[in-house]
């Protein structure tokens, strides 16, 4: 069997198994936050306890500072619920919570990981296997720590070489959605190869953390040694700055495609490219050259100690200088509460995860998804 299969034969405590198969396995950690906790503690028994606060983890990082009376309220109850039932609850502007599982919990090749929200595949970089669910689908895993499933169908991609200059994880993640198409859509992703192995945690974690945007199951990568025979091998030399346009993160096409488009606001940061390496990207762009007069260029550390780190390493001055605002850690503008919202005729390129109308503010702005270098770019000529 293969590292996906064999894994989670292993969680399910069964000797093999098949795609399509109901399976039952034993969750290592449970996820949500406050963007889905208040569906979560609106159809919670109160009767009920999780199976394991150790292995219950909640961010605040949606809503946070609190834009709302109702937002603030919601904040105090999921302490209260966090408190009562034992989980460990992130809500201290800690950042978002992909970022901070990595930073602070153990992730392991093999884990299994439960979570309410679309993107907790982002702890695949590190080789867990991390299933999206609803708030509905979560609460019998917050209570019994198993997950019933049927097994999906694994795509394996091998991606070999080394990229090109100023190609970057994030324009690998939207290549994998462009070349691949619908051949992604309910399927397992299992990343591996020479161009993966060479990448840091955050590089790794980019890519998985978009491919569920793809209508990936989940993705992760593959450890070196437990490498099987792929449906697909990519070199890194066809990949080149990619950029997904309106209305669908699948609607992926080469930036070269979208010179000269005008852009009014710019935004990079959160669970996407809010790491060290990308505000050091950002950085390298503009330590010569300031924001636009007529853009907006907000940035959100996807961390607390990514925010340290910028200190640190002078690059939040330097980007202060140079006209970007840095918002607190956490999701920033990508959910649409606040820290940035689009109006009507306003034309955003982002680093964040969906542009579908109405994702950040007005239904009548535009959102282009790009990497970190291309946002950047456009953020100081005003135009992609």
């Amino acid at each position: 069997m293969d590292y996906f299969y064999k894994n989670l034969a292993r969680s399910a405590g069964l000797l093999e198994i098949s795609q399509g198969q109901d399976i039952e396995v034993d969750i290592n950690l449970v996820l949500a936050h406050d963007g889905t906790g208040p569906k979560l503690l609106k159809l919670w028994n109160p009767e009920e306890r999780v199976f394991d606060g150790r292995r219950v983890v909640f961010t605040v990082d949606h809503a946070f500072p609190a834009p709302t009376p109702q937002d603030r309220a919601f904040h105090k109850e999921f302490a209260v619920f966090s408190k009562v039932q034992g989980c460990t609850l992130y809500n201290k502007g800690e950042g978002v919570l992909h970022q901070v599982v990595a930073e602070r919990l153990s992730l392991c090749p093999g884990m299994i990981i439960a979570g309410a929200d679309g993107h907790v595949a982002t702890a695949g970089a590190f080789g867990a296997i991390a299933f999206a669910l609803t708030p509905e689908e979560l609460i019998p895993v917050m209570t019994t720590g198993k997950l019933r499933l049927k097994v999906p169908h694994v795509l394996s991609v091998q991606l070999d070489g080394e990229l090109g200059p100023g190609i970057l994880p994030r324009d690998v993640a939207l290549y994998l959605s462009w070349k691949l198409g619908d051949q992604i859509n309910g399927k397992a992703i299992a990343l591996s190869g020479a161009l993966v192995n060479g990448l840091s945690d955050a590089g790794c974690m980019a890519i998985c953390n978009f491919l569920p945007e793809a209508g990936a199951v989940t993705a992760f990568i593959v450890p070196p040694g437990e490498e099987g025979r792929p449906n697909f091998t990519l070199y890194a030399r066809e990949i080149e700055a990619m950029i997904a346009v309106p209305p669908s993160p699948a609607e992926v096409r080469f930036v070269h495609e979208l010179e000269g488009t005008t852009v009014t606001v710019a935004i990079a940061g959160g669970c996407s490219s809010g790491r060290v390496e990308d505000m050091e990207v950002i950085a390298e762009v503009l330590r010569d050259q300031s924001v636009h007069p007529e853009v907006t260029f907000i940035i959100t550390p996807a961390s607390r100690e990514v925010a340290k780190e910028m200190d640190n390493k002078g690059l939040s001055t330097l980007l202060r200088d140079r006209g970007a605002l840095i918002m607190s850690p956490g999701c920033g503008p990508c959910p649409g509460k606040h820290f940035g919202v689009l109006a009507e005729g306003d034309v955003a390129i982002t680093t964040t995860v969906k542009n579908t109308p109405g994702r950040i503010g007005s239904t009548k702005a535009s959102i282009y998804l790009a990497s970190p270098r291309t946002v950047a770019q456009a953020a100081v000529k005003g135009v992609i």
